[in-house]
């Protein structure tokens, strides 16, 4: 299937961007189901910096682990179980799901190289490409495409979004450890709404 068919097909009729529904919903959600997630949270985090000893193997990681909460997010919005032993479902895209985080790493890091708010636009044009990888099975470049095109196209707002998000971290790690572990989850279930409502969800059996 081309390109240009997986993006006609990824959007849905309204692609209505609501910045203080979607987060006031991660808010709820992950306070709702706040034991699991805090676990989930240290869980990721812990294998985040244990994998960052080395440049390889945090890209080895990073990129199936984050696949792999969008995969636990996403099965609760359809009315699953949280399990937290689903983070490794990220690793049955184990190559688009590195591939994508060394590009987008990298892309990210040269934009705020560049002044802050390069690099919050460049993280906006690819915020949903793990989810796209994750729920249209696409491979990493097509996922990142996909995803950049969208959001181009709500550039100002989403832009926005990002940098709410990014405040939302910020201000997790000025609460120190704990505050970032909770922030952490909101900010992905944030962008998981967001995809929700601008691609649609597909209906799937737990």
């Amino acid at each position: 299937m081309s390109e240009n068919k997986h993006l006609k097909n990824a959007v849905n009729a309204t692609g209505e961007i609501h910045l203080g529904k979607w987060i006031n919903e991660s808010v709820d959600f992950v306070f709702s189901n706040f034991t699991d997630f805090l676990i989930i949270s240290i869980i990721y985090v812990i294998l985040i910096i244990v994998a960052a000893s080395t440049l390889l193997l945090k890209f080895i990681v990073a990129g199936p682990l984050t696949v792999g909460l969008f995969y636990i997010i996403f099965n609760k919005m359809r009315g699953g179980s949280i399990h937290v032993g689903d983070l490794s479902k990220g690793f049955n895209f184990f190559i688009a799901a590195v591939l994508a985080d060394i590009l987008i790493s990298v892309f990210v890091a040269v934009g705020f190289i560049f002044l802050i708010i390069p690099g919050i636009v460049i993280s906006a044009l690819y915020m949903f490409a793990f989810p796209l990888i994750l729920e249209k099975e696409l491979d990493f470049w097509e996922a990142m495409e996909t995803s950049r095109k969208v959001v181009s196209k709500h550039i100002f707002e989403l832009s926005v979004f990002m940098f709410l998000l990014y405040v939302f971290c910020l201000i997790g790690l000025m609460l120190l450890l704990v505050g970032f572990l909770v922030a952490l989850p909101i900010v992905f279930v944030a962008v998981a709404m967001a995809y929700r409502d601008i691609f649609g969800l597909a209906v799937r059996g737990e």
